[in-house]
């Protein structure tokens, strides 16, 4: 155990001191708007690639430890992943817009405004949600994985996953659960035959599918133009300002969906050699 907390350090002290000087390098004001989610993380991204790369070739890991798997087509794998994050945002999004309040319409500004805006942000949104796979799953949960099993591991992460979120705005106890419930179906679909392309598909899928319709994303209003999203109430169902991840409509989806997928690893497990 103590060996897999060290090793843990050790990842993120090296992902810290390349992350940071690399985003250094990056103007401030590139880091603003939409694209900007992503040119805030890319720096977290090339660094955590890098580390796996050298741990890789000091044989210290692998890259099918690290969820790149070679019996998987990544294009596949990351498709279905985000298939079912979209399908998940969508059915928060009724849930919100149904027992509770929450509505969509038009602004009023043009709708050919919002096909660039869209694809910058899924663009960023992206590149955001492969840095925080590459940092609460990839190594740290296949490493930790070792010494106390999938599911505790999966567990401290979350924890983990949910107290960074704490500083995002409009951040309350509800959506905080509810982040750290996302960490745990993220790490059962890291565990199922997709590995890491499915779980960052999911992720990106999921928080495309609320950000697309204008929804807060843990808090991050996207605002783009042409549609606004209101949140409606009461916030314990929709999620306030926070977004649908701060009411039930979230838990409810995150929980089917961690449901089904830790089926789906635990039968990926059992055909595993021993």
């Amino acid at each position: 155990m103590f060996s897999a907390v060290g090793a843990l350090v050790g990842f993120y002290l090296a992902v810290a001191l390349i992350a940071l000087p690399l985003g250094y390098a990056i103007p401030a004001a590139w880091k603003s708007g939409i694209l900007g989610i992503g040119l805030q993380t890319l720096p977290i991204v090339v660094a955590a690639l890098f580390v796996s790369h050298l741990l890789v070739r000091r044989r210290m890991a692998t890259w099918e430890m690290m969820g790149w798997r070679r019996r998987v087509r990544y294009v596949k794998a990351f498709g279905l992943g985000a298939g079912l994050g979209i399908a998940m945002a969508l059915l928060a999004l009724l849930i919100a817009m149904g027992p509770g309040s929450a509505s969509l319409s038009l602004s009023g500004e043009p709708l050919t405004a919002y096909l660039p805006a869209a694809l910058a942000a899924v663009i960023g949104l992206a590149v955001a949600a492969l840095a925080e796979e590459l940092l609460f799953r990839g190594y740290p949960l296949a490493r930790l994985a070792r010494p106390i099993g999938k599911v505790g591991a999966s567990v401290v992460l979350a924890a983990v996953f949910a107290a960074v979120h704490l500083a995002n705005p409009e951040a309350t106890s509800f959506g905080v659960v509810n982040v750290g419930l996302a960490s745990l179906v993220l790490s059962a679909a890291f565990f199922t035959p997709g590995g890491l392309p499915a779980a960052w598909g999911l992720h990106l899928g999921w928080n495309a599918g609320l950000g697309l319709a204008d929804a807060p994303v843990s808090g991050i209003a996207l605002r783009l133009p042409a549609l606004e999203f209101h949140t409606g109430g009461p916030s314990w169902v929709t999620g306030g300002a926070f977004g649908p991840e701060g009411g039930l409509s979230a838990t409810v989806v995150m929980g089917l969906a961690l449901m089904w997928l830790s089926r789906s690893a635990a039968r990926a497990g059992e055909g595993e050699p021993t």
